[in-house]
């Protein structure tokens, strides 16, 4: 099965990664807000789109490093903001950032994920022009 096939979109706004059990918010939160966001912000945005029951869920948070590269997916691409290439499963919604918030993170820095390079790299928390893409455990 090939990467592209491990993402189902449930019809619900979300999106199921069936190798590892996870559910992905369908949209970024550039998408949602149509503006950038810093590493404090995107953990605030989570918290407030939990407490809004996000597409009828509470139980949202920042991926981890691991898991946000999971999403990378070499062989499809769809178009991000600025018409730019992405290299994630096209059962998600075009036009959002180009990569994503993770954790750990400490004081000063935090993993940033590029799905144009497929590379995690350290920025600090302040670095203004961040996404985030929500992930939540599936229900057994």
């Amino acid at each position: 099965m090939s990467e592209q096939q491990n993402f189902v979109d449930n019809g619900d706004g979300t999106v199921l990664d069936k190798k590892t059990g996870l559910v992905w918010a369908q949209k970024d939160s550039f998408q949602i807000l149509q503006d950038w966001l810093t590493f404090q912000e995107a953990l605030q945005f989570i918290d407030d789109m939990n407490k809004k029951d996000y597409l009828g869920f509470h139980d949202w948070r920042m991926p981890e490093k691991e898991e946000a590269e999971g999403l990378h997916t070499p062989e499809t691409s769809i178009k991000a903001r600025s018409n730019l290439d992405i290299f994630i499963a096209s059962a998600f919604s075009p036009g959002g950032g180009t990569g994503s918030w993770s954790l750990p993170f400490d004081q000063q820095a935090a993993f940033y994920f590029s799905y144009q390079s497929g590379i995690s790299q350290t920025f600090d928390q302040d670095f203004s022009q961040g996404v985030v893409r929500m992930v939540r455990l599936f229900p057994d």
